[in-house]
């Protein structure tokens, strides 16, 4: 018997099927450890949740680690970013030579990014930062990439921020202002920034500053059906367990090549068929046995969104709902609600912000989650 290589709802170790992004990601890295170059555009990797963008993000966290770089690992939207980045450092160059160098440039990230309880200057309408706060983190990031070289035989400092949309708006303008002034440093700073975010991240990031339309944001949608194949086979192959055919495509139909449901049918029909081991195989009986546990799974992921959401936000589902499946028209929802299109703006931003819903063009919505727009029909038609 073999555990399960499926990991629905966690952090995967591999991440089958992104292989264009990781390469992508590969070649940032690539030119920071090597060249020890200076990776001047930001990288954002965006979309809904669900569709692997913290997996992407640990699997570039082991890569720069494996090409000998520092990293510091960050979830947005659990204090002030600019901070939790310092608190991080700190941790990581706990040892370091320059120790009191460095020590100091945490402090003044700290103290600029201001304490709890003291009031700070309110900055509105992506106005610069102080020149003290946005030079306090460039100093920073310059000082560790420069330390991980001399003091820790590192090659450079990688910073990967998770979850980028819930980072405030002040250390959103602190970090892309200091990100350019690194580009013009006399010597390259060996460092790099890398994040992940929902699909409206890039709204976001430059309501709080201008100039990060610049970074690099790079879309993450559901998988096609032969990236979706890859990631059903390759974590059995790589246990000497196949697939039958019949219950492979079948798999990949039901899973709508929505990243999660296609590691929760993994998971169920590897469970089903009873943890096999080399020489196993995966078969229409043990999809069928799995299908009752991921039909549970999947409505309680529907319950909880539904949950989330306020009275107000429920009826802009539903209404989105009554439409059709796919990507929905704003004006059409508003006319299903009698309003103006400016009325859908504060429930709108908020089911983003929840992850219920995507904007995948201008002026459409969409939910994120295959077959929600049939859950909420038959909730509200009861």
């Amino acid at each position: 018997m073999v555990a399960s290589p499926f990991t629905p709802g966690e952090t995967a170790w591999e991440i089958p099927g992104r292989e264009a992004q990781v390469t992508q990601i590969m070649g940032v890295l690539g030119r920071v450890a090597v060249e020890g170059r200076f990776a001047g555009r930001v990288r954002v990797d965006i979309g809904p949740r669900g569709v692997g963008k913290t997996s992407l993000l640990r699997r570039a966290e082991r890569a720069a680690r494996d090409l000998g770089l520092a990293t510091v690992f960050v979830t947005a939207g659990n204090g002030t970013l600019t901070s939790v980045v310092a608190d991080e450092v700190a941790v990581l160059t706990r040892g370091w030579g320059h120790g009191d160098v460095l020590g100091g440039r945490v402090d003044q990230v700290k103290v600029s990014a201001g304490v709890p309880g003291v009031a700070a200057v309110e900055v509105s309408g992506g106005a610069r930062p102080g020149p003290e706060v946005t030079r306090a983190f460039r100093d920073l990031v310059k000082a560790v990439a420069r330390a991980a070289v001399e003091d820790a035989d590192r090659r450079g400092l990688v910073l990967l921020v998770d979850e980028f949309q819930s980072a405030d708006a002040e250390s959103l303008r602190t970090v892309a202002y200091a990100w350019q002034e690194l580009q013009a440093a006399e010597s390259p700073v060996p460092a790099a920034l890398l994040g992940a975010g929902l699909s409206h991240t890039p709204d976001v990031v430059t309501r709080a500053v201008t100039h990060a339309e610049r970074f690099q944001y790079r879309p993450m949608r559901d998988l096609e059906a032969h990236d979706a194949r890859q990631a059903l086979t390759a974590p059995t192959a790589a246990l000497g367990v196949s697939w039958a055919t019949d219950a492979l495509e079948t798999v990949v139909e039901r899973a709508q090549g929505y990243p999660y449901f296609i590691q929760l049918y993994g998971d169920e029909v590897w469970r089903a068929a009873g943890d096999p081991g080399l020489g196993g195989r995966l078969s229409m009986d043990h999809v069928l046995a799995a299908q009752d546990q991921v039909d549970i799974d999947v409505n309680e992921l529907y319950r909880s969104r539904w949950a989330k959401a306020t009275a107000r936000e429920r009826d802009l589902l539903t209404a989105m709902a009554a439409q059709q499946d796919g990507p929905v028209a704003r004006r059409d929802i508003a006319e299903a609600l009698g309003v103006e299109t400016t009325a859908l703006s504060m429930a709108r931003q908020s089911l983003m912000d929840k992850g219920i819903v995507d904007a995948p063009a201008h002026g459409m919505m969409q939910f994120t989650v295959p077959g929600f727009g049939t859950y909420v029909r038959t909730l509200t038609q009861h």
